[in-house]
């Protein structure tokens, strides 16, 4: 029998497969995990490898699309060459700054690269913009606001940890959640390029790693002032991104906007695919 996919229905999976994710931490409390390593890296990457897995089944079973149509939806099958372009591009600023100014981090290793500057920033962007975001901006039809403010207040939740004092964790917050906002409106004109962001937010936290700008995401001036730059340089290389970089056929049919009633997601074009993963 037909399951009716409603905007009560993908909002309703959105939540459902969010707050299991969030539970994560609780299982793995719950079986002890310090008796396994005492390393929080490898539970941290441990805990984003599962966020990736759940969203890509969620998408899977939920919409029924193969493999490459899944990952299609989360933005995964996008040109990454571009993305990479742009975010390194972007985070100049960044770099210059902090290597004019700052010493190689002595406590950085590839442990802690791999996972804060790499698998973090995937996962996140993977959960919060290509799941998330996606699902509550194009399948239940927010409106871009609210479906970017919803996971960004999430989003910047989950760096509360970074500090205990108050007026540092209101800027903390600050910078995160706004952040979030802004990291879905690119998402949102990159077509949907999971890779764009991704690079984005992947080398901002490798420059803040390497060089140990700060303990906490807040930062001092002069890295609120590299970052500043990086944010604007993103914004003028995504507005004029089309002319700059062509854009390719399988872009074309990503709209920007949400889908309208003459654009149901529910109603494609093409017939749909059949459950399981298409080989090519």
């Amino acid at each position: 029998m037909k399951i009716p996919r409603s905007r009560l229905w993908y909002g309703a999976i959105t939540a459902i497969v969010f707050g299991f994710i969030d539970q994560f931490n609780t299982f793995l409390k719950l079986i002890g995990w310090r008796r396994f390593t005492s390393e929080w890296l490898y539970v941290l990457g441990l805990r984003n490898l599962f966020e990736v897995i759940t969203c890509f089944l969620a998408v899977l079973i939920t919409q029924r699309l193969g493999c490459k149509r899944a990952a299609r939806e989360l933005g995964i099958a996008k040109p990454i060459g571009r993305g990479l372009a742009f975010a390194g591009i972007a985070t100049l600023p960044m770099l210059i700054a902090f290597a004019l100014t700052s010493n190689v981090n002595p406590n950085m290793t590839f442990l802690s690269v791999g996972v804060l500057c790499i698998i973090s920033p995937f996962a996140e962007e993977i959960l919060f913009r290509g799941f998330v975001f996606r699902q509550l901006y194009q399948r239940t039809r927010l409106g871009f606001w609210l479906s970017a403010l919803l996971p960004s207040i999430v989003f910047a939740s989950k760096h509360l940890y970074q500090s205990d004092d108050m007026m540092e964790l209101l800027g903390i917050v600050a910078i995160t959640g706004t952040g979030g906002i802004g990291f879905c409106w690119f998402f949102m004109k990159w077509r949907y390029n999971i890779w764009a962001i991704f690079g984005l937010h992947s080398l901002m936290n490798l420059w803040w790693e390497v060089f140990a700008v700060d303990d906490t995401a807040l930062g001092g001036w002069l890295a609120n002032g590299a970052r500043l730059a990086t944010v604007i340089i993103a914004v003028l290389l995504t507005i004029y991104k089309d002319r700059i970089w062509k854009p390719l056929p399988s872009e074309d049919d990503d709209s920007d906007a949400a889908p309208t009633a003459s654009t149901n997601p529910d109603r494609p074009a093409a017939p749909r695919v059949q459950p399981g993963c298409e080989t090519a």
